[in-house]
């Protein structure tokens, strides 16, 4: 370390990380398309599974669904679809069925809930990773939506999807190649509340 530590960067990134929050209520307000390509630049920025294996391609896509689009309307339906089928197919721990239910009737928040549901894709043979690397690329987007003052909810039943036919034929994608992730964005209807900030001493074990 050479002591030239810019304090103000370093102030200014742990100000967005704190302020970080899951919004589950959008207002009407559509953010610019320049505004979403930011954020969606933050997440191409991340971290590559692929990375891992020489030669192989780094494929990461980005897919926006506006609110009121037919594409949203339709993502919505096979996400509907695939969890009613799940929950036809058999026993199924009762924190999933919980989960699953309010999903097949319809309730699925941020799809077409919130003015823009993202959809994030990664080509990749070894899916837990890719899942891994998703993260890193929602994280990133989660960080760049904090900065500009907008809200950002996981839509975490995108990552069952990746097999579905007809979510795959929304996005032209093959079925079973694609790792996927997704999200809600927009402005948040009310602002978010603050929260401590948990003691990094009492959640740190020092190994000798």
């Amino acid at each position: 370390m050479d002591g030239t530590i810019n304090q103000e960067r370093v102030a200014a990134v742990a100000h967005v990380i704190g302020e970080r929050r899951s919004v589950r209520s959008f207002a009407d307000e559509a953010p610019a398309r320049e505004t979403l390509e930011r954020i969606l630049a933050a997440g191409l920025a991340a971290p590559y599974a692929a990375a891992m294996a020489p030669g192989s391609a780094l494929d990461r896509r980005f897919f926006v669904l506006p609110r009121g689009s037919g594409a949203a309307a339709t993502a919505k339906a096979a996400i509907q679809a695939h969890a009613a089928a799940a929950l036809a197919g058999g026993a199924l721990p009762a924190p999933l069925r919980a989960r699953l239910e309010p999903v097949s009737q319809g309730r699925i928040l941020g799809v077409d809930t919130a003015p823009y549901y993202v959809v994030v894709a990664e080509r990749g043979a070894m899916m837990p990773v890719q899942q891994q690397s998703l993260a890193h690329t929602l994280e990133n987007m989660w960080l760049m939506a904090t900065a500009l003052g907008l809200g950002m909810h996981l839509v975490s039943a995108t990552t069952t999807m990746g097999d579905d036919p007809a979510f795959c034929r929304i996005l032209d994608l093959p079925v079973g190649e694609y790792a996927l992730n997704g999200c809600a964005l927009g402005v948040p209807a009310q602002p978010s509340e603050a929260r401590p900030a948990p003691d990094v001493g009492d959640a740190t074990t020092w190994l000798d």
